[in-house]
């Protein structure tokens, strides 16, 4: 299916695109890891981001990820792509931190992930020695 430039897919189709049930998909949407368009009919359509945002979260899921860290990456990386929607005082404090500035044991809150959080820490007993 055509929607100006872009296409769009079935359900069928993406299901058989990222290897999901129709039913993890939907439950992916109800956790609104994923928004599809919806035809005249109510029939949900899905963009190529879509699905590479399907195959994303499989992956990650796959490797041992939470779906909590999924959905923090996702909106992370949603963050980094629309710089102007970013909360200001988060940003700058993850920047902060980023940089090395301030207190050694100070909050880890900014991080939205494992992986931040664990790099954070390999940071500070590096520090240490």
């Amino acid at each position: 299916m055509k929607d100006g430039d872009s296409s769009l897919f079935p359900i069928g189709e993406v299901k058989a695109r990222t290897g999901l049930t129709e039913r993890r998909i939907r439950y992916y949407e109800s956790l609104e890891l994923l928004t599809p368009r919806r035809s005249e009919g109510n029939q949900r359509l899905y963009a190529l981001k879509d699905i590479d945002r399907l195959n994303l979260i499989k992956e990650l899921l796959e490797s041992g990820v939470s779906l909590k860290v999924v959905k923090a990456r996702l909106t992370e990386s949603y963050q980094e792509a629309e710089p102007s929607e970013r909360d200001a005082p988060s940003y700058f404090e993850g920047k902060r931190i980023a940089h090395g500035e301030g207190s050694r044991h100070g909050s880890l809150y900014p991080l939205k992930d494992r992986a931040s959080i664990l790099r954070r820490l390999e940071e500070d007993r590096e520090g240490h020695k």
